[in-house]
């Protein structure tokens, strides 16, 4: 069972990268994530009139994973459908979660890396100071955040077979990230309302945890850690309850979608 997850995760890879070689592959999945991180600080640094852009290297490290994460995972049963594979998915006895759990695997790793890149280019290009920062608790809220993140993308990727618009979905999504977890701006700042929906988004606790790290202030890291793995769990259920009802409609409707 084991091995058949793990080689399943390998092929599921191999699928999604076909097309490339690995410059292409590399420049795709890194290139363009670091340049959205270097415009989003110099557009910081010169709107704020500030050399300091610790804070915005954090968050935009963290959303560095969305590449891999919203896009990669919430396109799975669009992919599927396109590839023709969706049909035996839905028909075939085996377990949809599984299946998309295995899916999400090699993207969650490759995810956990580019962030880690992200925060090596703001140490080399914007000098952030990493000499007073707990390495190996700053590693514990990257992997938090990504569990969180992929878990969240695969919940996404449920709503392929319940919609024809996960194009509008992902980009909305992309931005709704960028708004409400405060990568680009305090969550502070935001409304009352836009405060209490971004507790309920994947990177908000991590990038908060994350910067208190760089305040040398701890005293809420472990439950800002904890609620972002709470969130991934409450993610899980989520995709498992739709999937159940989407592959159970699926399966009664004659149809391998639900629109």
């Amino acid at each position: 069972m084991v091995k058949r997850f793990f080689s399943q995760a390998w092929l599921y890879h191999k699928a999604r990268t076909a097309a490339f070689d690995w410059r292409e592959f590399l420049f795709f999945d890194t290139g363009y994530p670091i340049i959205t991180l270097v415009f989003y600080c110099l557009l910081a640094a010169y709107s704020f009139q500030t050399t300091d852009l610790t804070h915005w290297v954090i968050g935009n490290s963290f959303l560095m994973c969305v590449n891999t994460c919203i896009f990669g995972l919430g396109s799975l049963f669009r992919s599927e459908r396109y590839s023709g594979r969706l049909r035996s998915i839905i028909a075939a006895p085996c377990n949809l979660f599984s299946v998309v759990l295995s899916y999400g695997f090699i993207p969650s790793i490759l995810a956990m890396g580019s962030v880690i890149l992200g925060f090596v280019v703001g140490a080399v290009v914007f000098r952030i100071d990493f000499s007073g920062v707990n390495l190996g608790l700053a590693m514990l809220t990257i992997f938090c955040a990504m569990i969180c993140a992929s878990c969240f993308g695969l919940l996404l990727s449920v709503f392929g077979l319940v919609s024809d618009g996960m194009h509008l979905i992902l980009n909305m999504m992309n931005y709704i990230l960028m708004i409400f977890t405060g990568a680009e701006f305090p969550v502070s700042q935001l409304p009352v309302i836009g405060q209490v929906f971004s507790r309920v988004l994947p990177l908000t606790r991590s990038i908060e945890a994350m910067n208190l790290l760089f305040s040398n202030d701890t005293r809420k890291f472990a439950t800002l850690l904890l609620g972002e793995l709470t969130m991934a769990a409450v993610y899980v259920i989520a995709a498992v309850s739709v999937l159940k009802y989407a592959d159970r409609a699926c399966r009664k409707a004659g149809k391998y979608d639900l629109f």
